[in-house]
């Protein structure tokens, strides 16, 4: 006697349509054995095809229980019936259930991605397949190239492409001719002759007096089970083995899988995937264009900073750079400079007295930064002399009222001359001679308009007065300015009796600039970030769209065998290569960018690091990740018997 496969007693499937509640099967029993070839017949709405959902673990019943080789369907895990339907049960749909941008061998194959077989070991099976039903030469070719009946053998491979020991037939020559009709079923009468359990669900009596047991039904009960005593056929006894865990692949070949499942999809829609990516590809260009651009401007800003040389000093008024103390204004006097002067590490010295005054040049009248200074001023702060001379000792002890302005201020008042020396400003209503241009090396930050003698500053338009506002150092070139700053610090310390001064370092004014120059390369990125996330949001839209176009393909993997966490995989390994990809894209778009861009401006350029580029692929996977899991989700979610019927 042959070991009861199917079990179903008394089981009922109700659907809740508006506020009725409708039913589709009425406390249908059978039994149904290894190796039997058994036909479901019935007219259009009679249950047949929600009896085979069912016994293809697609469906649960409202009441009732169905057992399929022990297991209980109605308690059943989804993994469970995933597994089931991966290695014990194998479909056959009327309209084929293709999926149209995948050849003939990777339909056939698409059952065992979802298992430990390999994949040179799944597409050696799925050609095997394929040439035992005679389309060896048919195996690179769409479901749009092939005709109805090549496309029903290769659903019928697919089926038996893990070794399906029962075979759910859904009107399996309802959309061929009768030729094609007749080598289905050749087909099907071998594989029954092959041990194999065959369920045909149709309404034709001529393909159901083809099997060795008719059931018939109607309006969701069983009306007739009768054995077909005109076809006789010898039956092969064959024990069905226990179910066993569905033998899933490991996490190296999972991953592999899922990420060539994911590519192939995408690469069937190229076009969405592009848009798809539009959005990545913009904001990784922005974060990384803009972090060159602020890593550029912040080594223009060192770069100018360094060129007024690696060892000059500035003592200051005060409590440091940040902390400036009006009572402090005036710590610093003509002793201290006598005082600094007669250390042994100081190569240069020079006092800087600075006043705000008009300046009048013929007919213009203007405000003027002048900044008093001696003869070694110049060579501490790096200043270059572009035309005439540079102040000189005897310009400082006899009080000369000469001055020296920069280069752009000479064009802005003489630009018709070639070099201003020899012409006159009026400061605060006295007259000084041009004796010089110079220009500054640190023009990032600007220079001083004007320089002159500290002793004619003071003397002639200030009057005489002690404080001073810093006095500029230049160290020997054999020490070191971490070493001297507390030195001087000290030395003022003890003069004073207080602190009430500071020693600033270029080293300081580095670092400080670095620090803001990184916070607004920081804020920038920050802000062009926000595109990146635009583009996340772009991308679940698309794969919300992408779900809603492709429910029924994801129908058809649930039927081979995949698991919710299978589909989940897929679609979320397909928003994290977008994302991928878009960020590939956009860091080519800014290679390009980098080349162009010294030909928009010579003021900075642009500076690639590996830094942006590890950071935006980081978080072109996790937006990847947030942005696709919940279409994925959904995607998973999916009820495989209404995912089927949408096509």
């Amino acid at each position: 006697m042959n070991e009861s496969l199917i079990h179903i007693e008394h089981l009922s499937r109700s659907f809740q349509s508006g506020e009725k509640n409708m039913t589709v099967l009425d406390n249908v029993s059978l039994q149904i054995n290894a190796g039997e070839m058994v036909s479901i017949m019935g007219p259009s709405g009679s249950g047949k095809t929600t009896l085979m959902n069912i016994i293809g673990c697609l469906d649960k019943p409202s009441s009732g229980q169905i057992r399929i080789a022990g297991v209980d369907i109605q308690t059943a895990a989804s993994d469970t019936l995933s597994a089931l339907r991966s290695h014990y049960i194998g479909f056959i749909f009327q309209r084929y259930h293709l999926l149209p941008y995948l050849n003939a061998q990777d339909n056939v194959a698409m059952p065992s991605r979802y298992t430990a077989l390999g994949v040179a070991d799944q597409l050696t099976r799925a050609r095997q397949l394929l040439e035992r039903l005679g389309l060896g030469e048919r195996m690179t070719h769409r479901p749009h190239q092939l005709s109805g009946g090549q496309q029903q053998r290769v659903s019928i491979a697919r089926a038996l492409m893990n070794g399906a020991q029962i075979i759910l037939a859904d009107e399996p020559t309802g959309a061929l001719d009768v030729q094609s009709g007749k080598e289905v079923m050749d087909i099907l009468h071998g594989l029954h002759q092959a041990g194999h359990t065959i369920i045909l669900v149709t309404h034709d009596p001529e393909i159901a007096v083809q099997a060795d047991r008719i059931i018939k039904i109607s309006e969701g009960k069983i009306v007739s089970d009768e054995i077909n005593l005109s076809r006789k056929v010898a039956t092969i006894h064959k024990s069905f083995p226990a179910v066993v865990p569905a033998r899933r692949a490991g996490i190296i070949q999972n991953f592999f899988d899922v990420v060539s499942i994911a590519w192939q999809a995408l690469n069937s829609h190229r076009i969405r995937t592009l848009l798809s990516m539009l959005g990545m590809i913009i904001g990784v260009a922005s974060v990384v264009i803009s972090m060159a651009v602020g890593e550029g401007a912040k080594q223009k800003i060192i770069q100018d900073i360094s060129q007024l040389g690696s060892s000059t000093l500035s003592v200051r008024p005060g409590l440091g750079w940040d902390s400036p103390r009006l009572d402090m204004k005036d710590s610093l006097t003509a002793q201290d400079i006598e005082l600094i002067g007669q250390q042994p590490f100081v190569k240069q010295l020079s006092p800087v007295y600075t006043f705000n005054g008009q300046a009048v040049v013929g007919t213009q009248q203007f405000q003027a930064t002048i900044s008093g200074v001696n003869q070694d001023y110049f060579s501490i702060l790096g200043l270059n002399l572009l035309s005439g001379r540079l102040l000189n000792r005897n310009d400082i002890e006899n009080r000369h009222p000469v001055l020296l302005i920069d280069n752009e201020m000479a064009k802005t008042l003489y630009p018709n001359l070639a070099d201003p020396s020899g012409e006159v400003i009026q400061i605060s209503g006295v007259p000084f001679v041009i004796v010089g241009v110079i220009k500054a090396k640190g023009t990032l930050f600007g220079s001083q308009n004007i320089w002159m003698p500290w002793s004619s500053l003071r003397e002639r338009i200030t009057g005489p007065r002690e404080a001073i506002n810093s006095i500029d150092i230049k160290i020997k070139e054999e020490m070191k300015t971490e070493n001297i700053k507390p030195v001087i610090e000290q030395l003022l310390l003890n003069a004073h009796g207080r602190r009430d001064s500071y020693v600033h370092t270029d080293n300081m004014m580095m670092e400080t600039l670095q620090k803001t120059s990184d916070s607004l390369t920081l804020l920038i990125a920050c802000i062009a970030g926000i595109s990146l996330v635009v583009g996340g949001v772009g991308v679940m839209n698309i794969m919300l769209v992408s779900i809603s176009e492709r429910t029924h393909e994801i129908g058809i993997r649930i039927a081979v065998g995949a698991r919710e966490s299978d589909i989940l995989r897929q679609f979320l390994m397909e928003s994290v290569v977008i994302c991928l990809l878009g960020c590939a894209l956009g860091i080519v778009f800014t290679l390009m960018a980098n080349l162009i861009f010294p030909l928009i401006t010579q003021q900075f350029v642009m500076i690639l690091t590996i830094k942006p580029f590890i950071l935006s692929c980081c978080f072109s996977v996790l937006i990847g990740l947030g942005f696709g899991f919940f279409p994925a989700r959904n995607a998973a979610r999916l009820s495989p018997t209404e995912a089927l019927s949408r096509e």
